[in-house]
């Protein structure tokens, strides 16, 4: 097993959407294929599946004894919020999971709903984790392999993020380019560029807008994945992927020269 598969993993929030039923057939075919293939999920799944607790039905009896006219009293007190988005976080990691895995383009996929708490709100970089995440080799070993699209896919993104983009600009060592889509976090557009490493799996080479101020080379880790990220006056990047820090920051290096030039 691979050192990307080996890592890999189905949070217990999508097995328990897959226990009760929740998810769509394509969803639900994903995740049996999933836990087939890894023996630790499947004995993850089997951990939760032998729980006979009624969650939902002791939750229904809670909500019917609960004080809802002073609970209601007390909301209309609080100071307005701005709405919250009515899908939630394991419905859209679910369509995510099912989207990746089929390897299914999308030009707005709308990574905001990723976020679950107001201390990582407004942090694209563990967006763009969180969906990085769902990433397998097969994901991308189906896609087609033609140089005029990609061409036609990183002249569209460079357009809409006022960036030139050639394969040449973009090219990594020892990866091979997949795809070049738009993203969307909050209504700010994401260029994704994917790639597929021969040793380490799933890459990814991110853009969005800047925030008028340039910043050095930092890294980081999130969801297992190394990151490593930078800015320019017009643009933030990231590129992420499992590959070893070193060698990570070596391949953005070299994107952020080649970027500059």
């Amino acid at each position: 097993m691979s050192e990307y598969d080996s890592k890999s993993q189905v949070s217990d929030e999508l097995l328990v959407a897959f226990i009760d039923g929740e998810l769509s057939d394509q969803q639900a075919c994903l995740i049996e294929a999933r836990i087939a293939a890894d023996a630790e999920l499947a004995r993850r799944f089997e951990g939760l599946s032998a729980s006979s607790l009624d969650f939902r039905g002791a939750f229904d009896e809670l909500l019917a004894q609960a004080p809802l006219d002073r609970l209601n009293a007390g909301l209309q007190e609080l100071p307005g919020e701005p709405e919250q988005r009515a899908f939630g976080r394991r419905g859209f990691l679910a369509a995510a999971a099912a989207c990746v895995a089929l390897g299914m383009a999308t030009d707005r996929l709308l990574l905001g709903h990723l976020g679950a708490t107001r201390e990582d709100a407004g942090n694209w970089r563990q967006r763009v984790a969180d969906y990085m995440a769902l990433y397998t080799p097969q994901t991308l070993d189906n896609l087609p392999l033609d140089e005029l699209a990609q061409r036609a896919q990183l002249q569209a993104l460079g357009e809409r993020l006022e960036l030139a983009l050639q394969p040449a600009s973009v090219a990594l060592p020892g990866a091979q380019l997949k795809r070049a889509q738009l993203l969307e976090y909050d209504g700010v557009p994401i260029g994704q560029i994917t790639y597929l490493d021969a040793r380490y799996g799933p890459l990814a080479f991110c853009i969005t807008r800047g925030n008028g101020s340039g910043a050095a080379l930092a890294q980081e880790q999130r969801q297992a994945l190394n990151l490593v990220y930078w800015s320019d006056a017009r643009h933030a990047y990231l590129l992420i992927g499992r590959n070893p820090p070193a060698a990570l920051w070596a391949l953005a290096d070299d994107l952020r020269r080649r970027l500059a030039a």
